[in-house]
């Protein structure tokens, strides 16, 4: 089957996520890509044609592009010669819209969040982005999520139902190979991603204080690229944390999860999270909020604990317990990592994904 992938989003998460679906499609597919020039291309196997097209990350400055036509040009040659079975668009950047133009095949798109997240975007931005979203979730034929959570939330937004398909998201296992020989560091606890409103960093903080009156040795690392100072003011013991405020390569990040104990994810809401397989590949215990997708590949006391979101008590007595049980962490880790291999392969994810895609190749159910 020869399959074009469009990832225009090429930075963090997204790449790894694009770049393991790509692999792992690869291995008995025809495989193309259209990605951002900017990507770095080291996470594809030799055998991914890869476009590279100028597709700025950000939505206003990709409205500006939206007149190049020349370069259009030149997509609209490689999408035809390629002559794809399947376009599976990986986000919904803008550009998405002018690809479905280009050519008549079956179209994918994967939603990675139905619902806008607190304080992503202003007002204006933000009601461009819905009705870009829109336009793509109908315009598709198969509709990839990563949740059954997400399902019913695609479905409330009037999204017909037998368009949307629930498959797992995939394992980070390959940030195993940047992991050098530093050793685990007692009691550090891993925060880790984009600093944003909601993913309420505010009670991890506030958890802390209590953490602080039951135990004494342990380090609260903050890493991630985004705006810190809100939340510098709320930081009681400043001594407690270690903040890495910017962009965090491969090697980096394979050394704070593999130094830290267990990571958390105290977020107010969210889709699903790349943070959680990342966890798991290091044999790492979580603490998560139960919002969204994030408990169905959490094992409550199997592979972490999933605490109510916006309650710092509950957060800092989840966190409490895996600080003072080194057998347990142990035991969850091993959980995780199990878990991961077992539900989370990109072996599997890729043949859940061709059934999709053969459906609607041949326009019938494939059991």
């Amino acid at each position: 089957m020869r399959i074009l992938l469009v990832s225009l989003y090429g930075r963090g998460g997204m790449i790894h996520y694009s770049s393991q679906l790509a692999n792992a499609l690869g291995k008995d597919n025809d495989v193309a890509i259209i990605i951002p020039s900017y990507t770095d291309l080291k996470y594809f196997d030799t055998n991914i044609n890869i476009k590279l097209i100028r597709a700025p990350p950000s939505v206003i400055l990709s409205l500006l592009y939206f007149f190049n036509i020349f370069a259009f040009m030149k997509l609209y040659a490689f999408i035809k010669s390629y002559n794809p079975d399947i376009i599976h668009f990986l986000n919904e950047h803008p550009y998405n819209n002018i690809i479905h133009c280009m050519i008549k095949c079956k179209t994918v798109l994967t939603c990675h969040d139905p619902v806008a997240h607190t304080g992503e975007r202003n007002k204006l931005v933000m009601s461009f982005f819905n009705l870009n979203e829109f336009y793509q979730l109908k315009r598709v034929d198969k509709i990839i999520v990563h949740g059954k959570t997400l399902f019913k939330d695609l479905t409330q937004k009037n999204i017909d139902q037998e368009k949307i398909v629930v498959i797992p998201h995939g394992d980070y296992s390959f940030f195993e190979k940047f992991a050098e020989s530093d050793i685990e560091e007692d009691n550090t606890i891993l925060f880790f991603g984009r600093i944003k409103p909601y993913k309420g960093i505010k009670y991890l903080i506030e958890a802390e204080k209590i953490i602080s009156k039951a135990a004494k040795d342990y380090k609260v690392i903050i890493a991630g690229e985004g705006d810190i100072t809100p939340y510098n003011k709320d930081i009681a013991n400043n001594h407690k944390f270690i903040i890495i405020n910017r962009y965090i390569d491969d090697t980096e990040v394979a050394l704070l999860f593999k130094k830290s104990v267990m990571v958390v994810l105290p977020y107010i809401e969210a889709s699903q999270s790349g943070i959680i397989p990342i966890a798991y590949a290091f044999k790492k215990p979580v603490v998560v909020t139960d919002v969204g997708s994030i408990s169905e590949v959490v094992a409550d006391n199997k592979t972490g604990f999933i605490v109510p979101p916006k309650d710092s008590h509950a957060l800092a007595a989840a966190i409490l317990k895996l600080l003072n049980n080194h057998e347990l962490r142990i035991n969850m880790g091993e959980n995780a990592y199990k878990k991961m291999k077992e539900e989370m392969s990109w072996d599997k994810i890729a043949i859940e994904t061709l059934k999709v895609y053969k459906e609607e190749k041949n326009d019938k159910k494939i059991p």
